[in-house]
């Protein structure tokens, strides 16, 4: 997480620095993304995203099973 501020922060201070800061960027970002914190933050980030979507599609389905029993009964 750390290395992903820090390229946010050398993001903002690097577009203000030419083309030579942006060359230095784009290096940045290579090494910053091929990183294993990095890897690992965006892996646990789609884990929880997957959760959480599995969670919610669990949720709908039960809201929506009562109210189709309901109006199987009302036709």
């Amino acid at each position: 997480m750390g290395a992903l501020i820090g390229f946010l922060i050398g993001y903002l201070y690097g577009t203000k620095a030419g083309e030579a800061g942006l060359e230095e960027l784009v290096h940045s970002w290579k090494v910053t993304s091929s990183s294993d914190e990095v890897r690992d933050l965006v892996a646990g980030g789609l884990s929880m995203a997957r959760d959480l979507v599995s969670q919610g599609r669990g949720m709908l389905a039960q809201r929506i099973q009562p109210q189709a029993g309901r109006l199987q009964r009302v036709v």
